[in-house]
């Protein structure tokens, strides 16, 4: 839990902005303070004899007032090379000297002084210490009247010794000044590297990290802002509403994305516009067929009758009572079909009510005008986000009763209404004489509507059928109206009763 806790902000955008901005600063400042470390010390290691030279030449310029008339100061100068070795691995870029001997020699070659791991005792010639590299670099050193010429030779063992003259007042050569290290230069520079190196490794990742995540947080803030907008934006257009776009004046690709997003949303809405006057130039024609097909045909019938009841009026009272009986029955149905079209009209049924409730009151109604038993199960307790899509199941649903009564001779309905998180599904089930959806054209005009409607809604109608068995209408869409239904065709009535679904079923 604790740790869910701890990570919680590195699972957001701008926690992972940030992290990734601190640890990419830290590794480039590393590689860079590296690289330039590297670049120093091999800059240095390929003028070691410079470095060497130049550290102890002011050293030397110290060691000639202990020279006077030729005649050296012994113990003046055996002081002063002690402080000198204690001072040296405190001097330059490579600290890391460890004289095995430091020693100050006349012009003969005879040690003065010296101190050191191994020092040289005095009056002892030192050439004897040195390998014969050594001794040309002291001759050369020793007899350059200038005193300019200093020297440094790599010794067999690894070691090296330095030659520096030491020159009097007078601008000549009183003696030299010789060391001899040790440890060799690599183990100077990796020892020089890995000092810098923990030196500066906390100064600069603590710089790197601070400056990362200020850097990290202030551009993924700025990030996560715009997309929060293209979030809310997307947000809204799910749910129908096109009325908020997106502002984003930046021309880069997030802003170029916004306004592709916003002319999308613009053509979505001039889409769903289009279709909603499509929708209702179709439902007025739809109209239109079932007035010819109803009740038009029945008010010709009505006026057959009355013509018929005119001419038998005068020969014969009792036919002629009997085909008013007839055109009154024609009118009662003619009645019940404009009540059903007008109510078709304006789902009245819906206003105020939630989808299961609409269907309940049509379910009464649908049964005292059929006679046919109709029943209502509700299987989840979500209710429907738009009304659009309430609107379009109930026009199923009142379509689907209509078939029922004009075609399939039954005398059990069963409607199912199911909401789940994702989709919400409308089966009618009913026990008559059903069809063979094998033969072609078998589609009417009341099916090929349902279908067109949840179509529009991104959803589909599936039919099953068999003669004798009766048939199953199930419609579905997801829940937001959006989206290609993936609805599978719920189980065949070959396979159970078609009075199956009706157990357990609430009552009308």
């Amino acid at each position: 839990m604790l740790m869910k806790r701890f990570t919680r902000p590195f699972r957001q955008l701008r926690g992972k902005l940030t992290l990734s901005y601190t640890l990419t600063s830290v590794v480039t400042f590393l590689l860079v303070e590296v690289t330039v470390i590297s670049l120093i010390l091999w800059f240095a290691s390929l003028n070691v004899s410079s470095i060497i030279v130049n550290n102890l030449k002011p050293e030397a310029l110290q060691a000639a007032p202990y020279f006077v008339h030729g005649s050296p100061d012994r113990e003046a100068l055996t002081t002063w090379l002690h402080v000198i070795n204690a001072g040296l691995p405190n001097q330059g870029p490579l600290n890391q000297y460890h004289p095995i001997f430091l020693a100050a020699v006349d012009t003969q070659g005879q040690t003065v002084a010296s101190v050191g791991t191994q020092p040289i005792p005095s009056d002892t010639p030192i050439q004897a210490q040195l390998s014969p590299q050594g001794r040309a670099n002291l001759l050369a050193v020793l007899s350059d009247v200038k005193g300019t010429t200093s020297k440094v030779s790599l010794e067999g063992d690894g070691t090296r010794v330095a030659v520096i003259p030491i020159v009097g007042i007078g601008g000549t050569v009183q003696g030299a000044l010789i060391m001899r290290t040790a440890q060799s230069f690599i183990q100077i520079l990796f020892s020089g590297f890995l000092q810098l190196i923990i030196f500066s490794v906390i100064i600069v990742t603590t710089i790197a990290a601070i400056a990362g995540m200020v850097f990290g947080y202030l551009t993924a803030r700025g990030l996560t802002r715009r997309l929060q907008k293209l979030s809310a934006a997307a947000d809204r257009w799910s749910r129908g509403d096109f009325s908020l776009l997106t502002q984003d004046a930046s021309e880069d690709e997030l802003g170029q994305v916004a306004r592709q997003l916003n002319r999308m949303a613009e053509q979505l809405q001039n889409l769903l516009q289009a279709r909603q006057k499509l929708a209702t130039l179709e439902e007025r024609n739809r109209l239109a067929r079932d007035l010819h097909d109803s009740v038009k045909q029945q008010v010709f019938a009505v006026s057959m009758q009355i013509g018929a009841t005119k001419v038998l009026l005068k020969r014969d009272a009792a036919a002629a009572e009997i085909r008013l009986n007839e055109a009154e029955k024609l009118v009662h149905l003619a009645q019940q079909e404009l009540t059903s079209l007008i109510r078709e009209l304006r789902p009245v049924a819906l206003e105020g009510k939630g989808l299961a409730a609409a269907l309940r009151e049509l379910a009464t109604q649908w049964t005292q005008q059929t006679g046919i038993v109709a029943n209502l199960r509700v299987e989840g307790t979500q209710t429907l986000p738009l009304s659009i899509i309430e609107e379009a199941l109930f026009r199923v649903a009142q379509e689907a009763l209509a078939n029922v009564a004009r075609h399939s001779k039954a005398t059990l309905v069963q409607m199912i209404l199911t909401t789940t998180d994702d989709t919400v599904t409308l089966s009618v089930v009913d026990n008559g004489q059903g069809f063979d959806t094998a033969r072609q054209g078998y589609l009417g005009v009341g099916l090929l509507s349902m279908q067109e409607r949840m179509k529009a809604l991104g959803g589909d109608v599936q039919i099953e059928s068999t003669p004798g068995k009766g048939t199953r209408i199930s419609a579905q869409c997801k829940r937001l109206g959006v989206g290609t239904s993936d609805a599978s065709v719920v189980s065949n009535h070959e396979d159970a009763n078609v009075l199956d679904p009706f157990r357990g079923a609430e009552r009308i």
